[in-house]
């Protein structure tokens, strides 16, 4: 009789059922990864998620999954659109009790991600000039006129220049006696 009350299910093992029910299918740890449990209703969350994350492994019986710059970026080179993955990840977040969860912070860090996505700027006839350290740098934009060809400055020891102010520097150096270590685009494969 108990069993056609219960179901045919013994009393512990309906408890654990509802508690893997009530036990929450995402979450989020401080270094951002992902966490999900391997069941059968995680599977639409699952396929989502691996469109976009790296395949980090097993955590605790969970599958454990990386959202990084690179694995978006190739996701939206491939077409997928991240509306979905955004929204499953904002209701989950509305769910949460805390505002300052890993969640919060990994979804704000997606978010910028896709809004700085495709900013980038290719430069063309341009070189790049790489120095030892800040005093060769000092020296250089003392002697040439380097400062007047600067593009853009990646660091301060790394720079695009126009490439005739490029030419104009190597030039100056060889007459100072000074030979500058040149790579050339054959050499590199750019072309």
């Amino acid at each position: 009789m108990a069993g056609l009350l219960l179901n045919g299910v013994e009393p512990v093992e309906q408890e654990v059922e509802e508690a893997q029910e009530r036990a929450p299918v995402l979450d989020v740890l401080e270094t951002g990864e992902l966490l999900v449990e391997s069941r059968t209703d995680s599977w639409p969350l699952i396929e989502l998620i691996e469109d976009f994350a790296e395949v980090a492994g097993v955590r605790g019986g969970r599958l454990c999954y990386r959202l990084a710059p690179g694995s978006l970026a190739e996701a939206l080179g491939r077409g997928q659109q991240p509306g979905n993955l955004l929204k499953l990840l904002r209701k989950i977040e509305k769910d949460e009790e805390h505002s300052n969860s890993p969640l919060s912070c990994l979804l704000a860090q997606l978010e910028g991600w896709i809004a700085s996505y495709g900013r980038i700027r290719l430069y063309t006839g341009v070189s790049m000039v790489e120095v030892a350290d800040n005093l060769v740098m000092r020296e250089l934009s003392a002697t040439t006129s380097l400062e007047e060809q600067i593009v853009k400055s990646i660091t301060p020891t790394l720079m695009i220049l126009t490439k005739q102010g490029m030419e104009r520097i190597v030039e100056d150096l060889k007459r100072r006696g000074q030979s500058p270590l040149l790579h050339e685009e054959d050499y590199h494969g750019t072309k």
